[in-house]
């Protein structure tokens, strides 16, 4: 019983730290489309959900390492479970440095009181492609 309900609690909170990634994700997708539709300069509230969205990425993906190395650890025993789990680990990696990137840039940036750099955006566009990678590699070596 106990082992059935420690992997559902490790399971549940791994796919809602994949639900707020998403949420995050799809929302900072939706602010830079919107602040590139204002024309001149995008309002102030559409701006600051930038960092909100940052912090939401940030906690959807330290949710999913923690969870998901509890999970390799209690399910698996860290057993190598194939070059499959390895790409995902890597993509994983990535996407944490892309994700801790843009909020210590939006952190120093929000801290001295000028605008983030230009080219964030795009780092932050990378983010969903890491996304889709790492689920596609996760569903090929789990399901």
């Amino acid at each position: 019983m106990i082992e059935f309900t420690v992997n559902f609690v490790l399971k549940f909170f791994h796919l809602f730290g994949l639900l707020l990634g998403a949420a995050a994700g799809f929302g900072s997708m939706a602010v830079a489309r919107q602040a590139r539709r204002s024309g001149g300069k995008p309002p102030a509230e559409l701006l600051a959900l930038r960092p909100f969205f940052a912090r939401m990425a940030l906690a959807g993906i330290a949710l999913l390492w923690v969870t998901g190395l509890g999970l390799w650890a209690f399910r698996y025993d860290f057993v190598r479970l194939g070059l499959a789990f390895d790409l995902k680990m890597l993509v994983a990696l990535l996407l944490l440095a892309v994700i801790v990137a843009i909020n210590m840039i939006m952190r120093r940036a929000t801290a001295a009181g000028t605008p983030p750099p230009a080219w964030l955006p795009k780092l932050g566009m990378t983010t969903p492609v890491l996304t889709l990678t790492a689920v596609a590699l996760a569903v090929w070596v789990f399901v």
